[in-house]
């Protein structure tokens, strides 16, 4: 059974509660601009809960329970719908407990990334709109979106194509075809989870 996800707003007391913090320090690290937060219409500060771990990470502090529930998020991205819903099932097929999206253009997968903000993101280099290059590029260099992983994967691959999207970001780049236990132990390693069968 998939997990249920919890709501994914925080307001500044239940921030601080699961911290284990004032909640003028959670005030304080929002005024100096080291936690990203909204404002409801009525003027009451909101956190993201993707924004609260981004911030951890950063400081290098332990992420708390209660802000690891979500199954991790897999976006993948190709052009050819039957070659898509095939990862889409061998991701599932390992890992039963993961959302997996799918988008086939670049546009697509750039409103995606912004909305769902997933952890890891599989990037065919060659698809409709914007290319896997540009993409990468708009993922890396958004503070909220850059920690992603890019698993890049073309079937026109170039020793210059391959720099390339590496040097974008991209942690891994296959090629077409290739066999699913090799992206799925790339995904494994972005994710730093053992990379054999699940149980």
């Amino acid at each position: 059974m998939k997990p249920t996800r919890k709501k994914t707003t925080l307001t500044t007391i239940e921030a601080a509660r699961i911290l284990g913090v004032a909640v003028s320090s959670v005030s304080k690290w929002i005024d100096e601009g080291k936690l990203t937060a909204g404002r409801t219409p009525g003027g009451h500060r909101r956190i993201e809960r993707e924004d609260l771990v981004w911030f951890l990470q950063r400081q290098k502090l332990r992420i708390p329970p209660e802000l690891q529930n979500s199954p991790p998020r897999v976006l993948v991205v190709d052009d050819e719908p039957p070659f898509a819903q095939w990862l889409e099932e061998e991701i599932r097929d390992r890992y039963p407990d993961f959302e997996v999206i799918l988008a086939h253009d670049g546009y697509s997968a750039g409103e995606i990334v912004g909305l769902v903000k997933p952890e890891v993101i599989v990037l065919d280099l060659h698809i409709p709109g914007m290319d896997g290059f540009e993409v990468c590029a708009r993922i890396k260099s958004n503070p909220r979106t850059r920690n992603a992983s890019v698993i890049a994967i073309t079937a026109d691959p170039s020793a210059q194509a391959r720099s390339r999207i590496l040097e974008l970001g991209a942690c891994a780049c296959l090629e077409k075809p290739f066999d699913a236990s090799l992206l799925l132990g790339e995904i494994a390693k972005a994710l730093t989870l053992p990379s054999g069968p699940a149980r």
